[in-house]
């Protein structure tokens, strides 16, 4: 530190004389910049000699504040009373794997960027997407806080002010992930989801299936170009996600060949052809293997054909008809989880995708063929 930066200056101000002494602020206790002023010159060569000798010891490369001194002072006695005989720099070195566990230094930003990053190349656009929405709501409800910060009972509490514990579910499965992880990386003991009272989802109304005639009257509204992807949605239990990345290759040897490229869980799966979806696909007639089943504008015309049909503003309802009559008819549990992509066993069949209908039912569905 430059002693020039403590020079005295004289000043007249209303015909009385002052000497003055600026200091900057990393010199001073609380880090703010002060002016002294004397009556004297006496006066300020003396606060100047007292400001001098307890910046002695600092060093031109690194100026540390008397405050800052003071704690490295402190640091060090600690050591030595501990019979610790090193510098701070490998105290801090030593020390720096526990902060790091018990997430005191990384941020709830910090986190989700990094964790972001980790899944920039295996997640599609779609959950990347959702994935940087969730997080920046995170983001803004525990800007400054470190992960360690977030409480069971702070994360419980931001949940539940949306009022919807369907929504706020949504949120658990879409941030959960990232502290798992966080505890995996030794950034966290823990994550604040294990602790964490559940949020109970409000139960089911019963499962939404397409009547036999509705199935039907869907077919006959949609537009030529759209049939084949309705076909697959009915009659296949193609998700929508999945229906919009198939195209004419796919459909070969009896069977929709669902490689991992195009299924939602990035899992392999063959869905078994109908007699009645057959039909639907021998009436789209020849098509290169490389052509999207979904025509162009396909989110606009799929809209429209539900509102003309009346049928709009029913999610997921194509493929839990599917597995309902699939059922039905069947009555082959086995083979219905393999084309819907379930474990083999799951308790998700029954729970979500499957309502109650007839053998006539089912019979009159299977039966929908182009006219």
């Amino acid at each position: 530190m430059k002693v020039a930066s403590l020079k005295i200056k004289k000043t007249e101000k209303h015909g009385t004389t002052y000497y003055s002494i600026f200091v900057p602020a990393y010199l001073t206790p609380d880090n703010k910049r002060r002016q002294f002023y004397f009556r004297s010159k006496a006066d300020a060569e003396r606060k100047r000699a007292e400001l001098v000798a307890a910046t002695r010891t600092e060093s031109r490369e690194t100026v540390l504040s008397n405050h800052q001194a003071v704690d490295a002072k402190r640091a060090l006695e600690r050591l030595a009373e501990a019979g610790l005989s090193m510098s701070l720099d490998r105290a801090i070195e030593l020390a720096l794997p526990l902060l790091r566990s018990s997430g005191r230094h990384v941020s709830v930003d910090a986190l989700l960027t990094e964790f972001a990053e980790v899944k920039r190349e295996s997640w599609r656009p779609h959950t990347m997407r959702n994935f940087k929405f969730v997080a920046n709501m995170a983001r803004e409800q525990f800007a400054g806080l470190a992960v360690s910060e977030v409480t069971p009972k702070l994360m419980s509490s931001w949940l539940h002010s949306f009022g919807r514990p369907a929504y706020a579910l949504g949120l658990v499965r879409t941030l959960r992930p990232a502290f798992s992880y966080a505890v995996r990386q030794g950034m966290l003991p823990e994550s604040p989801f294990s602790k964490m009272e559940p949020i109970r989802a409000p139960k089911r109304s019963a499962i939404d299936v397409f009547s036999p005639s509705e199935a039907r009257k869907l077919m006959q509204t949609a537009p030529t170009d759209c049939k084949t992807a309705y076909a697959l949605l009915l009659f296949a239990g193609v998700r929508p996600v999945e229906l919009t990345r198939l195209t004419w290759g796919a459909i070969r040897d009896g069977f929709i060949h669902m490689t991992p490229e195009v299924t939602k869980t990035a899992q392999v799966r063959n869905v078994e052809i109908e007699q009645n979806l057959a039909a639907w696909l021998s009436a789209a007639g020849r098509h290169s293997p490389e052509e999207k089943i979904c025509p162009a504008n396909w989110k606009r015309k799929n809209q429209a054909t539900r509102r003309e049909a009346g049928l709009a503003d029913r999610q997921d309802v194509a493929r839990h008809s599917y597995a309902t009559y699939h059922l039905a008819k069947y009555k082959d549990r086995a083979t219905l989880e393999a084309n819907l992509g379930h474990s083999s066993g799951s308790a998700m069949l029954f729970r979500h995708y499957r309502a109650a209908a007839t053998p006539e039912q089912a019979a009159e569905y299977w039966n929908i063929l182009p006219e």
